[in-house]
């Protein structure tokens, strides 16, 4: 007590004060600090691409820190979080992927893996889909929704990028590039104006990149695509490729998943994604009364945490 109420005493009380303020103003402004992620481009308010805001924005939590709900009915958006950053997509890059190349080729064209598996990043999600093997592209499209396939975009995209070039014969790597060059076209011709994909899987770094508004604008359209709505709804699915191969895939959505904790008989699909420690999912979802939603969730810290994110909305939105 005597050196507590010496000078010494009162100056070194005070210093530890000053650190400990310090140390608390670092802890609440490093993460800010820390994220170098770029400024997203945004649509303007009368560009005939955007997604209108409703009136009023419904409160939601959500521990993800970015996110966006959009009402499939009023055509609006009722909340976003981070929208002012770009996301990183990880595999749910494979919406956009499946879109574009199903404008490209009929789903039920064969396809013959090439080259373009060597592409396939080691310790990706795959589909265990082998250069011998031969498969239509509807089922490509379900390679990637359900198990998430990185080979079954890869070997969709050159299978695209081949139609593209109009050459059967080009090397199966230099065919997805030609098809990522298409690709980025064409998002900017269904109305993307923050969004650069390098690879059709997400499997990349920061210069492949999309926004809130363009997940919403893909999520929208790919609801809308029969196909990609039906893969995307299976929770597991037993297929026969066009060679006679067979294959069980499982889909690495659990709000679909009647034994998972994180299941909602109200969820529908669409799309995980992971990429650099950052968890995302773009699902939607319809209740009883014939309300429809779809939303995205991007850069949750854990897997499992997109999920709880997820049913934390669709809550959230049941009882409204």
């Amino acid at each position: 007590m005597e050196f507590l109420k010496s000078k010494k005493g009162i100056v070194t009380i005070y210093i530890a004060s000053l650190l400990l303020l310090v140390a608390c103003l670092v802890a609440w402004l490093l993460p800010s600090i820390l994220d170098t992620r770029a400024d997203a481009s945004l649509h303007d308010e009368d560009s005939k691409y955007a997604i209108a805001y409703a009136d009023s924005i419904t409160a939601l939590e959500v521990s993800s820190p970015q996110a966006f709900v959009y009402d499939v009915s009023n055509d609006t958006i009722i909340f976003t979080k981070g929208e002012s950053k770009v996301v990183y997509p990880g595999s749910t890059t494979k919406l956009l992927t499946a879109l574009y190349a199903l404008s490209v080729l009929p789903e039920d064209a064969v396809v013959t893996p090439g080259n373009e598996l060597n592409l396939v990043k080691e310790g990706s999600s795959v589909a265990y889909i082998k250069k011998h093997h031969k498969l239509t592209v509807s089922m490509l499209v379900e390679a990637m929704m359900i198990p998430s396939g990185n080979d079954a975009a890869y070997v969709l995209a050159a299978a695209a990028g081949r139609v593209i070039a109009d050459d059967e014969s080009l090397d199966g790597v230099r065919a997805a590039d030609v098809f990522m060059g298409g690709l980025n076209k064409y998002a900017k011709s269904i109305g993307l104006c923050g969004t650069y994909f390098t690879v059709p899987d997400g499997y990349a770094g920061k210069d492949h990149y999309t926004t809130t508004e363009d997940m919403a604008i893909i999520a929208r359209l790919a609801y809308k695509n029969d196909l990609i709505t039906e893969c995307a709804s299976k929770h597991v699915s037993d297929v026969v490729y066009a060679s006679g191969h067979t294959n069980t895939w499982i889909n690495t959505n659990k709000l679909i998943d009647p034994e998972s904790p994180y299941y909602s008989r109200y969820a529908k699909g669409l799309k995980t994604g992971s990429i650099d420690d950052e968890y995302s999912l773009v699902f939607s979802f319809e209740f009883d009364d014939g309300r429809e939603y779809i939303a995205g969730v991007f850069g949750a810290e854990t897997k499992t945490a997109r999920f709880e994110d997820a049913l934390e909305i669709i809550s959230a939105l049941e009882s409204k």
